[in-house]
């Protein structure tokens, strides 16, 4: 079997360019035969004219040395007749003519008859004129012979159709040399890809579809770089937020082995470890959530219901956050009704609200606010927080990312909250805009689509 893209090109355009010379020979021969046999038609009928016509104005003496000449001028069998058949002058060689066909002829009557070609000879016409000279009847046939024409002609067109053949193979096999480097070149470049090299890209520029073939193969390498780059971040962040959790549990484990603890050191170790534990616990089932999120195939349970009741439910649910710092919470919230998955808007809202409180100074005020449009229904949560600075809020949504990276202890939070709301809204086919100002606070809107 061939293996190369190369040589199959060259063999597939050598075998077609054969196969199109093949029909184009057996096409061009019928037409050849056809369009050459009415030209001997037509050019027998004139010689016969002209010979004829020759032998009224000659002397009958001297046929037996004119016809020969003729005859041999123009590459004919001639023979001349009279009433009784015999044969008074010609060719060499005669054309084969019977005596009724002769006396027809005398008679009056032209002849004409195309002869087939058989042992691979060439076809002809052989056409009989009579002669009325001094009261006597003679009959005049010829018959050219075309054989010498016809295969200078038939070679011409052979020797056509093979340099046609042999120029054609040798364009073919430049030409599939100039489409075949690129594949080359893409070939070698994912076997760098595929060793792990994200960095390789190919300078190849066109517009057929090698290029844009090229194109794809360097978005695919640009891509999957952003990929590896991405797996090697969240593996360190999980690795950070993992290890800072079991390390405060191992060290209060090994403490807790001290019998010399007093009592109330030894529970406030131990609800050290069950927090750690729980924020594990946590970790964990964030990390499940928005890898099913981002998997396309998170269950998805669409529902009418009341966002205005969800909103005071969420509200009323954390109400223990937000009344121990002395929050003021704000809402407005008219009968709002809107479709989609009550479980998933509920972590939303619990997630933008808890951010809310957490980064709200003591004394503070968060303001809860939905508003029905024509075609959308908005949610937001504003409050009078840190804010984010500028320079981070398009980054606030990507995972493990925290915007206040100094308070990452207080806070403990694992920067998952806001992809989690992000992947909720985005399957929802809703948007999420954001409004901070650092140092006075920052508003979250949630965009989704009303009832149709």
């Amino acid at each position: 079997m061939i293996k190369s893209l190369y040589i199959r090109l060259v063999a597939v355009f050598v075998a077609a360019v054969i196969v199109g010379l093949v029909v184009s020979l057996i096409v061009s021969n019928h037409l050849f035969d056809q369009q050459l046999q009415e030209w001997m038609k037509t050019d027998t009928e004139q010689s016969g004219e002209h010979i004829a016509a020759l032998l009224k104005e000659s002397d009958p003496g001297k046929w037996s040395t004119i016809l020969p000449q003729l005859a041999e001028m123009k590459s004919s069998y001639i023979g001349l007749y009279d009433a009784a058949g015999g044969r008074v002058a010609g060719s060499a060689d005669s054309p084969k003519v019977v005596s009724g066909d002769i006396l027809r002829v005398i008679g009056g009557e032209r002849y004409q008859q195309f002869i087939e070609p058989h042992n691979d000879g060439l076809p002809a016409w052989l056409m009989g004129f009579p002669i009325q000279l001094g009261g006597t009847s003679f009959a005049l046939f010829v018959q050219p012979d075309y054989s010498v024409f016809s295969v200078g002609i038939r070679r011409t067109i052979q020797l056509n159709l093979l340099i046609v053949l042999v120029v054609g193979g040798a364009v073919m096999a430049v030409a599939a040399r100039y489409l075949v480097k690129p594949l080359n070149m893409l070939t070698r470049a994912t076997r760098k890809l595929a060793k792990g090299n994200f960095n390789v890209r190919l300078d190849y520029t066109r517009n057929d579809e090698i290029g844009v073939l090229t194109q794809s193969f360097n978005e695919m390498a640009l891509e999957l770089g952003q990929l590896e780059q991405m797996r090697q971040d969240f593996v360190s962040n999980v690795s950070h937020e993992i290890q800072s959790p079991l390390t405060s549990i191992i060290g209060f484990a090994k403490a807790l082995r001290s019998s010399t603890i007093p009592e109330a050191e030894r529970i406030n170790y131990l609800d050290i470890i069950q927090s750690e534990s729980e924020r594990l616990s946590r970790l964990s089932d964030n990390l499940l959530k928005l890898a099913s999120l981002e998997s396309k195939h998170h269950p998805f349970r669409r529902t009418t219901f009341r966002l205005d009741e969800q909103l005071r439910h969420v509200a009323v649910v954390c109400e223990p956050l937000w009344s121990a710092k002395h929050i003021r919470l704000e809402l407005t919230l008219p009968k709002t009704m809107i479709a989609g998955d009550a479980d998933l808007l509920n972590q939303v809202w619990m997630n933008l609200l808890g951010n809310s409180i957490k980064f709200t100074p003591e004394g503070g005020s968060i303001r809860i606010r939905s508003e029905s449009e024509v075609s959308r229904v908005k949610v937001s949560f504003a409050d009078t927080g840190i804010g984010i600075p500028e320079g981070e809020r398009n980054k606030i949504f990507q995972q493990f990312y925290k915007a206040d990276r100094s308070r990452t202890g207080t806070t403990g939070g694992s920067g998952l909250g806001l992809a989690i709301v992000h992947n909720i809204v985005s399957l929802h086919k809703g948007a999420i805009q954001v409004e901070s100002k650092e140092g006075e606070g920052t508003m979250m809107t949630v965009i989704l689509p009303s009832i149709s």
